[in-house]
């Protein structure tokens, strides 16, 4: 019976939503620890791996899979997987193009408005028995009217700009590649060069994936360039942004709130400035959890496993190594 190895540890509670979606025919493990040293202990059981978490799937990992036919990523973003041994020892890595676009987007734009409404203060300061509505409505901004950047125009960013637009907002996007004129036009956005959009918008939203190129893209002068105020949002991946800069800057004033799904090391150590600021709202890299997507996402991971044991690739599009 050919195995699945979830490359992550999940309480049980996590587990019997994986162990619901399991398809006849095939037996499934699960990390005990979700750390590299017990990914290696259990590698060479796999058939298949199901790539979910942080752990690095890297040639030492590869190389003590003797049985693996093909890696199923539960998402999209491959950041942690060596595609070059992958694709030297020719065995497949599959994705789940668009699986939680909506999703994270909701999320992204719920960072928004939770930063400029300044809701955990605000939500805070109701359950300490203060009401201070005059004082601290003025505090918060409003959504609409404001400029929005957007990096990074794939399924993701698109879903943004489309839940962005009946706020009343001004999108400008930057992105590896422009998109047509008929889509700038459909989605009401404006393509700009990185240094120019920084220079006018009022909130950043991250929405690429992580390369050498784009990790640290928002470094020092960059945030420098943004106006005086400006909040970054990053649902996206943590490395993209240089996070002493980012503390320096939320500890100067120069911008005024961050709203962070994702950090540099995850998860974040109690010693990370990040989580001292009362203008930062921070959540556990849950931007594309729920259970919705959490189930589907799992379920088409499985799917596809199944039809690449049967020989039929259907579902779900593969790296192209």
């Amino acid at each position: 019976m050919p195995v699945i190895l979830l490359t992550n540890k999940y309480s049980d509670k996590v587990l019997s939503v994986v162990r619901n979606e399991l398809p006849e025919g095939f037996d499934f493990i699960s990390l005990p620890s979700a750390d590299k040293d017990t990914l290696i202990k259990n590698a060479a059981k796999a058939d298949y791996f199901l790539a979910s978490g942080r752990v690095r799937i890297d040639k030492e990992v590869i190389e003590v899979a003797t049985k693996l036919k093909m890696v199923q990523r539960t998402g999209v973003g491959t950041d942690t997987i060596d595609l070059e041994v992958l694709k030297e020892k020719k065995i497949p890595v599959y994705v789940n193009p668009g699986i939680n676009s909506t999703c994270v987007a909701e999320h992204a734009v719920l960072l928004m408005l939770s930063v400029l409404r300044r809701l955990s203060q605000t939500d805070a300061g109701m359950k300490a028995g203060k009401w201070g509505k005059n004082d601290v409505g003025i505090e918060c901004h409003s959504l609409n009217g404001k400029t929005v950047g957007i990096i990074g125009i794939g399924n993701i960013g698109k879903t943004v700009v489309r839940m962005l637009n009946p706020f009343g907002v001004r999108v400008l996007y930057y992105s590896r590649s422009r998109l047509s004129e008929t889509e700038e036009k459909e989605l009401c956005i404006q393509y700009c060069d990185l240094s120019i959009l920084l220079k006018q918008i009022d909130i950043l939203s991250l929405h690429c994936p992580l390369t050498s190129k784009t990790k640290e893209m928002i470094g020092a002068s960059e945030i420098a360039s943004m106006k005086h105020g400006a909040i970054i949002i990053n649902t996206a991946r943590g490395p993209l942004i240089d996070e002493t800069s980012l503390i320096e800057a939320l500890r100067s004033g120069h911008i005024g709130g961050a709203g962070l799904d994702v950090f540099y090391r995850e998860p974040p150590s109690q010693d990370n400035l990040l989580l001292h600021f009362d203008n930062v709202i921070l959540t556990p890299h849950i931007g594309g959890l729920t259970l919705e997507t959490f189930s589907k996402m799992i379920h088409d991971g499985f799917d596809n496993i199944r039809l690449f044991e049967d020989g039929k690739l259907n579902l779900i599009e593969d790296k192209k190594l």
